[in-house]
């Protein structure tokens, strides 16, 4: 696998932030017994982490992922982390949340890690099975996972429950499992937004659109289902009064994709907007490329494709849910994890949700 160039980071002590000499003083312990908490090595007595670890939440003490690399690198460990998540093509949802994950190996360069991605086809269950067999068969410290299929996820975080090792979730949740962080934006949140500004962007009394990709397997991803099942509760509230019907189209098959698209308009004239409710929304409005007319099309993700129909005004707006650092908080969090033995008391699992229009696409960025 191709290496990472590495780079430091350096981390400040912040203001006011406790030294460790304050901290032994704090709990009643050593020095030593503090530094050997904080760099998770040598052995410590359960009693005295309790203390060091209780001074720590009083004085929300903030963790230096850069100095605990360092000491910890003089172990001459390394940690293996495993990544499972879609493959997907340059600048689509997946490559920017690989992105992000790729970017925090190389700022943490200094403690020493070695990664492996094991790629699934996010519209095939069977796919993303056999993919997680396979992670669960690899030896590793910690594994980042794409939650697109629930049972899929859930059965793969038995196994790591059962052999101890910490997880992280990416793009949504599971009940019933254990991770030490998820990166998501909320779900129903935005089933609800996108039927909200579908609501307020075309004429009232127009039918409405959900679009959706066609799966091998018998799931549908974790968030589409969300997505759906929000959009349509915010219309049957009994405030609005609008008809959602819903569609699919293929997405591995462009040609196919944009037949069935047309054909999916031609067959329900009263459509006021379509929503499509993954970041495939570039497809829709490359299939009505002889014009679009007062059709409203909202979708997810500033991706490539979608971020050129933006512009090009085909594509009316999009929600997004910054992939880009869901992949690189996932690797702080779980190095965060592997280091201290326990979470990130910090941590924040849902990400800012922006809309972003063609005014104001010049000026969006999600860079970490």
């Amino acid at each position: 696998m191709k290496k990472n160039p590495y780079i430091v980071r350096n981390f400040e002590r912040m203001p006011g932030q406790l030294t460790i000499k304050q901290i032994a003083a704090l709990s009643g312990v050593s020095a030593g017994t503090v530094d050997r908490v904080l760099h998770n090595r040598g052995k410590v007595s359960p009693e005295a982490l309790a203390a060091v670890q209780s001074v720590l939440e009083s004085q929300s003490y903030n963790y230096n992922l850069h100095t605990s690399a360092v000491a910890f690198k003089k172990t001459r460990k390394s940690f293996k982390i495993v990544v499972a998540i879609p493959f997907s093509e340059k600048g689509e949802y997946w490559d920017l949340v690989r992105k992000g994950v790729e970017k925090a190996f190389v700022e943490y360069g200094d403690i020493s890690i070695k990664s492996k991605f094991v790629f699934f086809d996010q519209f095939n269950s069977l796919s993303c099975r056999d993919a997680f067999h396979t992670v669960a068969s690899l030896s590793c410290s910690a594994v980042i996972l794409g939650t697109t299929f629930v049972d899929e996820t859930r059965e793969l975080c038995n196994v790591l429950d059962s052999r101890e090792i910490p997880y992280v979730f990416l793009d949504g949740k599971v009940a019933e499992t254990h991770p030490v962080a998820a990166y998501l934006a909320d779900q129903e949140a935005c089933g609800r937004l996108l039927a909200h500004l579908m609501d307020g962007l075309t004429p009232s009394g127009r039918k409405l659109a959900l679009l959706l990709p066609r799966r091998i397997g018998t799931q549908m991803s974790n968030n589409s289902a969300v997505r759906m099942a929000s959009f349509k509760s915010f219309f049957s509230e009994g405030k609005r009064n609008r008809d959602v019907v819903e569609g699919y189209f293929s997405i591995d098959n462009p040609v196919k994709s944009h037949a069935d698209i047309r054909a999916f308009l031609a067959g329900h004239p009263g459509v006021g907007g379509v929503a499509v409710v993954i970041s495939a929304g570039y497809l829709i409005s490359d299939a009505l490329s002889g014009g679009k007319g007062n059709l409203v099309v909202g979708g997810f993700d500033v991706t490539e494709g979608n971020a050129r129909c933006v512009e090009e005004g085909t594509l009316d707006f999009l929600i997004n849910q910054h992939p880009e650092r869901q992949g690189f908080y996932s690797v702080e969090s779980i190095l965060h994890f592997l280091l201290y033995g326990a979470p990130d008391k910090t941590l924040r699992e849902y990400l800012p949700i922006d809309i972003v229009f063609r005014e104001s696409l010049p000026y969006w960025h999600d860079e970490v």
